[in-house]
């Protein structure tokens, strides 16, 4: 599941647009995404204090916004920042810190080239359970951590490679899409908790349309582990109506840790 410089490919899916995106919705939201920012910090900060961890892999690192390196760099004898693609400008930060290693990898157990391979086929290929035929792989890092942090991820593992399907086909039902994003993310909570490790991820999404009419979207299709820690808050992921026009997005987010 390495994806060996595949630029074309994500280009397509859109994944670096999307993390592009990201940074964009940051610097208009800044002051909204503050509390988010300084509450999933914290949570990071404060795990494993009490056990013998000396190295650790961040999944779903992107732009570090989220993610007190500074302070993890100091703590742990190696890190690992995985995603699947990594900013030119993240990379050259990194190169001050001699302990963190950086490696693009499919994080999702290889939803992302089974949902690009799916659009290379005609429509009269594909049955009605075809995306129950996906079986996930457990993701091979360049190193085995002591402990893994999921960060803001886990509803993205499957979110981008649906919307790139949806653009392609509309031979899928609802249904279908939902065991899908259940089966990617069953794989991840089972991958990341074969290890200690903490988990933040938005659970539920709420648009608020300018009259005032909430519509709430759950963003979660697996129970998330029990922990000996957790905590959750609400992210104000965009009060400008840029996300979805005409409304506000407000994120429910939940913060394990095990």
């Amino acid at each position: 599941m390495f994806l060996n410089g595949n630029r074309r490919m994500l280009k397509k899916m859109k994944y670096i647009s999307d993390q592009e995106g990201i940074l964009n919705r940051y610097m208009r939201e800044k002051d909204h995404w503050q509390s988010h920012l300084n509450h999933t910090r914290k949570f990071i900060e404060e795990a494993f204090t009490d056990r013998e961890i000396q190295t650790i892999a961040v999944l779903g690192s992107g732009w570090l916004l989220d993610c007190p390196i500074e302070k993890l760099s100091q703590r742990f004898k190696k890190i690992l920042l995985a995603d699947i693609y990594h900013p030119p400008q993240i990379r050259k930060r990194m190169q001050q810190f001699p302990n963190v290693s950086l490696q693009e990898v499919d994080l999702s157990g290889g939803a992302v080239e089974f949902a690009w391979n799916i659009n290379r086929h005609k429509e009269d290929y594909l049955t009605t359970y075809y995306l129950d035929f996906f079986s996930p792989e457990i993701p091979a890092l360049l190193f085995e951590p002591d402990a893994m942090i999921s960060l803001n991820l886990l509803n993205q593992l499957d979110i981008i490679v649906v919307d790139h399907i949806k653009r392609r086909s509309n031979y899928f039902q609802k249904t279908e899409y939902d065991r899908f994003r259940k089966t990617i993310q069953e794989a991840h909570i089972e991958w990341i908790t074969s290890k200690p490790g903490c988990l933040v991820t938005d659970v539920e999404e709420t648009g608020i349309s300018t009259g005032g009419e909430s519509v709430h979207v759950p963003l979660v299709h697996t129970r998330l582990p029990e922990g000996r820690r957790n905590d959750q808050w609400i992210w104000e992921f965009d009060l400008s109506g840029t996300y979805t026009p005409n409304h506000k997005t407000i994120m429910n987010v939940k913060a394990v840790e095990w």
